[in-house]
């Protein structure tokens, strides 16, 4: 009987073993090599700030010439000389 329980337990160190070299996560800690889905992980994270920094800067220039846009069209709708005895046209009076 205690030779199978010694069986057992060897065959559980031997399982042990075989499923920490088939894990690349199982790096001990302090050990010097870090494996190379770290490295991945930090390129895609340096690439993903990079792409998050183009978009709130192109989302800034959108809101400024959106901006522009408006103040030149407010500008232009508020110059346009009305002719004597047209009737003004409230577009956004709600006739219904």
């Amino acid at each position: 009987m205690l030779f199978l329980w010694a069986l057992a337990f060897i065959l559980v160190l031997e399982e042990r073993d075989l499923s920490a070299v088939a894990d690349p996560v199982s790096v001990l800690p302090g050990s010097l090599g870090r494996g190379h889905w770290c490295d991945e992980h930090d390129t895609i994270h340096e690439r993903l700030d990079i792409i998050e920094e183009k978009v709130i800067k192109t989302v800034e220039h959108l809101e400024s010439e959106v901006k522009s846009l408006l103040n030149i069209i407010s500008e232009t709708t508020s110059n346009i000389p009305i002719a004597p005895g047209t009737p003004l046209i409230d577009i956004f009076d709600d006739t219904s």
